[in-house]
């Protein structure tokens, strides 16, 4: 019996595996890479189907995307038992689809760490990997704080203001907790923040929270959220740091006072157009310091009046005649 050499049946293994690999093939990219910790986790993954077959990512389909996500080289995180997509997908042979995910709701991203990310579709007895991809998990800079509700009657809540840096600026994040239960209601992104100005966090009668912050040199975001963490809507307003704020009308509503709300622009729907400011002070549109006012020349010293001169003794020697 022949027998063939090592260095085929590698090669052939190695082929193989081309082969396979080159069936499906999976491209992926996270929105963030840095996250705070419990902000919906969310991706983009694309799906080349070349197998000959239809691909059916249903629950009870013949095909499965997952991910392998390690919080340590050898410590895999375990899944919540949630479906980690919202609907199913079917692939026709040849066709390529782009799927949303949200990795929060599958996984258990529960800590402030560094994860490792790696796509997986398995289809046939055989699994097809993407690229393995890093995210890094941040508590976040708390900024404010504000409590509401009874523990007894199931509504208590924390309302938190957290700080991260992440694509080149400060963005700034709302979080509500259940502290009865323990259970985030929900992560926010609110969007860049400037430090010139304190964000504000109150709670209304209605128990609701504000949120008022600065996204511009000009501009500020009034953002408000439900008791359960529903999002009731955001006005942005045109202000100066010294003039707005947050307060209380002569009802006892919250309201935000000093600023100049935007307004949809009438000729193009979903459009706001801001206010114009005033200058806070006036100031001179020429470059430099403004010269100091002229003095009046002083008038010239006057010059002595010229002496007459006197007239100087005449000898009359000589000029009348003598007589003897």
């Amino acid at each position: 019996m022949k027998r063939t050499p090592l260095g085929i049946l590698t090669l052939l293994a190695w082929a193989g595996a081309v082969a396979a690999s080159a069936q499906v093939e999976l491209t992926w990219q996270l929105a963030h890479h840095r996250t705070v910790l419990m902000e919906p986790v969310r991706a983009t993954v694309t799906i080349a189907n070349r197998t000959g077959q239809t691909l059916d990512l249903s629950p009870r389909g013949n095909a499965r995307l997952s991910f392998d996500v390690e919080d340590q080289p050898s410590s895999p995180v375990a899944e919540t038992g949630q479906p980690l997509l919202a609907q199913p997908v079917i692939i026709p042979d040849g066709d390529v689809r782009v799927v949303d995910v949200n990795l929060l709701t599958a996984y258990r991203l529960v800590k402030g760490q560094s994860y490792m990310l790696t796509p997986m579709l398995e289809f046939a007895g055989m699994r097809f990997f993407g690229r393995r991809l890093s995210l890094e998990i941040q508590p976040g800079l708390e900024l404010a704080r504000r409590d509401s509700g009874l523990p007894a009657a199931g509504t208590a809540r924390t309302a938190t203001l957290r700080l991260l840096n992440r694509d080149r600026g400060d963005r700034l994040f709302f979080r509500l907790d259940d502290a009865s239960t323990g259970y985030c209601l929900g992560v926010y992104d609110l969007g860049r923040v400037i430090r010139f100005f304190v964000p504000r966090l109150e709670l209304d009668a209605a128990g609701a929270f504000h949120v008022l912050h600065q996204t511009g040199p000009d501009r500020f975001a009034h953002s408000v959220f439900g008791p359960d963490g529903a999002p009731l809507g955001t006005t942005f307003y045109g202000a100066t740091v010294g003039r707005i704020r947050l307060a209380r009308n002569e009802r006892g509503d919250l309201e935000v006072q000093g600023g100049t709300p935007y307004v949809e622009d009438p000729q193009q729907p979903g459009v706001l157009i801001g206010p114009e400011l005033p200058p806070s002070h006036p100031y001179s549109t020429s470059l430099g310091e403004p010269a100091a006012p002229a003095r009046a020349a002083p008038p010239p010293p006057k010059k002595p009046a010229a002496s007459k001169p006197q007239p100087s003794e005449k000898s009359h020697a000589g000029s009348e005649s003598v007589s003897w």
